[in-house]
């Protein structure tokens, strides 16, 4: 898969909901880490952390609202991606969905641009 400059806005909320899964997970993970005594081996902080309810509720609910956010990260793709009008790409010939005027095609990257209808003067 190539490296493009433009990704469509689609994409990019399911980027925004996974990074944001994957980061809400690792941070509840680190917090019970820390709790348990699973990171001891870290200087200062491993020994200092271990058995604080405090950082480990702060972490977890951190990570819960970020697990949360993505999940409606995710509705909110889905919502919106049924309702994107679909067009088909000049470059790879693939049907893409659009949102808004200007967006980027799903497979390639081309930019977009999504034209109203002039209508036409009868004289």
């Amino acid at each position: 898969m190539k490296k493009t400059e433009r990704l469509s806005k689609i994409k990019r909320m399911r980027t925004w909901g996974n990074w944001s899964m994957v980061i809400g997970l690792l941070l509840m993970y680190t917090g019970y880490a820390f709790f348990a005594g699973y990171l001891d081996f870290i200087p200062l902080l491993g020994p200092l952390l271990k058995g604080s309810h405090i950082f480990m509720t702060l972490l977890l609910i951190i990570g819960f609202l970020l697990t949360m956010a993505s999940t409606v990260l995710f509705m909110i793709s889905g919502m919106v991606s049924t309702s994107a009008p679909q067009v088909s790409c000049p470059s790879c010939q693939k049907v893409t969905k659009m949102l808004g005027k200007d967006d980027a095609c799903m497979f390639c990257g081309q930019p977009l641009r999504l034209e109203d209808e002039q209508p036409q003067n009868q004289t």
